[in-house]
């Protein structure tokens, strides 16, 4: 019908990729109708909605792995904690070395008491005359015969009882006993200590001199700490000097925190290894002699007559009385400036005892090569340097004569003290 507007007719668009490829081809549009504009528009050939097939256990799975915790990433150590961390390891090894080192055995072995090997007996003291046969028999006089006169015997001459040493030193010694405040004098012992202050060497020092003379070796003597030879056993240096009467007493060796060496104490002995350091033997013939870990025998001493032995060092003069320059012992002990004890020895019969204060405001301390050139000069022969440091303590009477860097406990002493009788209480005082 002319003047009638007439719509096209619209198919279905094909299905499936030749649909698309058709709805491609088509011609452009005009002018949309209403009804074009309600139909809902197609989507592009060239799109294509992905297929999403659901699966419950994908799903509890992707759930679990994001709430599992995530591992943390290990973070590197800085250079200064793995520093800490070998200071502290190091340190724990040193620790537990020093537990059984030294702390255990002390523990194990404090009361344990060492007794004496042997006992050397002077060689210069002959044995006692052995007699043998049968006794003489007595002859009898005849009964006419008269008995001889009897002849007036000569009176005996006066007989000198006296020691060798104290004919030798009779102006030290005295008949009384004479006490003061700095000396001692009886028949058997004669003891003085004079007190030196001032610059030594460039420093200020302050050391003590005990100048020595005995009449017997028996007056000088050593003593255990508690009278026992324990591994490292202790006391208190007025008290160990008071309970063995001491007139004199001066710090020893320390030697009670070994257990081997070349030792022996009042003519008793407890060892007799070879050492590896300086020794000082006092023989009972009074003669003082040092010697380097190869200048001597244990077995040749033994015989010789050691009364007493040292073994802590160095050796402070050589065999002509000079200042060693260079010793047997460790860096510490040579160049420390510290505290000093120290045996001095000048012929049979007199000795010294010779103690330095230091680390304090009135005594800066030796270095040992000071303190050997000390005892050259007081004209020694021979010389041996004892424990030092806080253990340097010199007692005159019962009382401390120095002055101690500290207090320390003593394992041993050497000491002067009467061996006659005499007491103590009844002492004259000048």
């Amino acid at each position: 019908m002319e003047g009638r507007h007439t719509t096209p007719k619209h198919t279905a668009a094909p299905s499936g990729r030749t649909g698309m490829r058709a709805a491609t081809a088509q011609p452009r549009r005009t002018a949309e109708t209403p009804t074009q504009r309600q139909t809902a528009p197609e989507r592009p050939a060239r799109v294509r909605e992905a297929q999403t097939i659901y699966r419950p256990d994908d799903e509890r799975a992707e759930r679990k792995e994001r709430l599992a915790p995530r591992p943390e990433k290990k973070k590197r150590p800085s250079a200064a904690g793995m520093i800490l961390r070998d200071i502290l390891l190091v340190g724990i090894i040193l620790v537990v070395f020093a537990f059984f080192h030294h702390v255990l055995p002390r523990i194990t072995a404090r009361n344990t008491v060492i007794a004496p090997k042997s006992t050397v007996v002077s060689a210069t003291t002959p044995p006692p005359a052995e007699t043998s046969g049968p006794a003489p028999v007595q002859q009898a006089v005849p009964e006419n015969e008269e008995p001889p006169e009897e002849t007036q015997e000569p009176l005996p001459e006066e007989v000198d009882l006296r020691t060798e040493w104290q004919k030798r030193f009779a102006d030290k010694f005295t008949d009384e006993v004479i006490r003061t405040a700095d000396s001692y004098s009886s028949p058997d012992v004669a003891v003085s200590i004079s007190t030196y202050s001032g610059e030594y060497k460039g420093y200020y020092q302050t050391y003590y001199v005990a100048d020595i003379y005995v009449a017997n070796i028996e007056n000088f003597r050593t003593r255990f700490a508690n009278d026992q030879f324990v591994y490292y056993g202790a006391q208190d240096a007025v008290a160990l000097s008071k309970s063995a009467d001491a007139i004199l007493a001066m710090n020893g060796d320390y030697c009670n925190n070994q257990r081997s060496g070349f030792l022996v104490r009042n003519g008793d002995v407890y060892y007799d290894d070879a050492l590896t350091f300086d020794l000082c033997v006092l023989f009972h013939d009074g003669r003082v002699e040092t010697y380097s870990p190869s200048e001597y025998d244990p077995q040749e001493l033994l015989e010789a007559g050691p009364y007493q032995t040292w073994k802590f060092g160095p050796k402070l003069l050589d065999e002509d009385g000079k200042a060693m320059t260079s010793f047997n012992t460790t860096t510490e002990i040579i160049y420390e400036e510290a505290p000093r004890s120290g045996f001095g020895y000048y012929e049979p019969g007199h000795y010294c005892f010779v103690v330095a204060d230091g680390r304090q405001n009135h005594a800066r301390g030796f270095v040992l090569s000071e303190f050997a050139q000390l005892f050259e000069e007081l004209g020694c022969t021979r010389a041996y340097n004892m424990d030092g440091g806080a253990s340097s303590v010199l007692t005159f009477d019962g009382s401390t004569y120095n002055k101690p860097s500290g207090y320390r406990q003593l394992g041993d002493i050497l000491l002067i003290a009467e061996i006659s009788g005499v007491s103590r209480e009844e002492e004259g005082t000048a």
